[in-house]
């Protein structure tokens, strides 16, 4: 979906609108679906491919994306017209990497890697109210974040067969496997938006986020994340 697009759904809902309340101090909780990108993703992990070529081998990187959906849950306490604070769980899109390594003896080996992360965050942010319910707000904050590798391995690679009492042989052997770890750590990030108040019941915004130094070097490198969310949240 394109970004400035999606965007502009808030403004254009609020412009129809003819409801306005006062503001009062809430609490809020609430669901959004993003649009993301893993920037940095892909270039780490063309990288690591590449330095897998040595003597005797060819490391081909196949397809790697580093684009789509994610989703987020979020709630705070906003106490004045101006300020708020905030927690979030994300969900990030997957970062999935395809490559292959080819022996010049005909032996070969397929990968099929995949990073999971999610974040948890805290934000302060600040709002400036404008006419009929409509607020532009930017958010400061950090947290925690969790990512799970997992990869698949195919492929097939010659082990020595003993084919008589002093006789062995090579023959090439189909494999598969499968390997996973985590890891995780803090990263920090801020935003801005604008947010349209239905009265005293319920805000529905829209934002974009940026999140920072998320990932390492052991998950087929690190990152930074950039979201555009559409997000509906109730007052209580």
């Amino acid at each position: 979906m394109n970004r400035p697009l999606f965007l502009l759904a808030v403004p254009l809902l609020a412009l129809s609108a003819q409801t306005r309340a006062d503001f009062y101090s809430h609490k809020y909780a609430g669901i959004g679906y993003s649009d993301m990108k893993l920037r940095g993703f892909c270039s780490d992990a063309n990288a690591f491919v590449q330095g897998l070529n040595i003597s005797g081998q060819t490391a081909t990187a196949e397809a790697c994306s580093d684009s789509g959906n994610g989703w987020k849950a979020y709630g705070g306490w906003h106490w004045t017209p101006y300020l708020a604070v905030e927690a979030s769980y994300q969900q990030l899109t997957k970062g999935e990497l395809d490559f292959r390594i080819d022996g010049d003896s005909g032996a070969y080996l397929a990968f099929e890697d995949e990073v999971e992360t999610q974040l948890l965050n805290a934000f302060a942010i600040g709002h400036w109210p404008l006419a009929g319910g409509v607020s532009l707000f930017g958010k400061l904050g950090g947290g925690l974040w969790n990512s799970e590798f997992t990869e698949r391995q195919s492929g097939e690679l010659f082990f020595l067969y003993q084919v008589g009492p002093d006789a062995f042989e090579e023959r090439l052997t189909e494999v598969s496997g499968r390997a996973g770890r985590n890891d995780n750590g803090f990263h920090w990030g801020y935003g801005v938006g604008i947010s349209y108040s239905y009265g005293n019941d319920w805000t529905l915004r829209a934002e974009w986020e940026s999140f920072r130094d998320i990932s390492n070097e052991d998950m087929r490198g690190g990152f930074d994340v950039e979201a555009a969310t559409l997000g509906w949240s109730m007052h209580f």
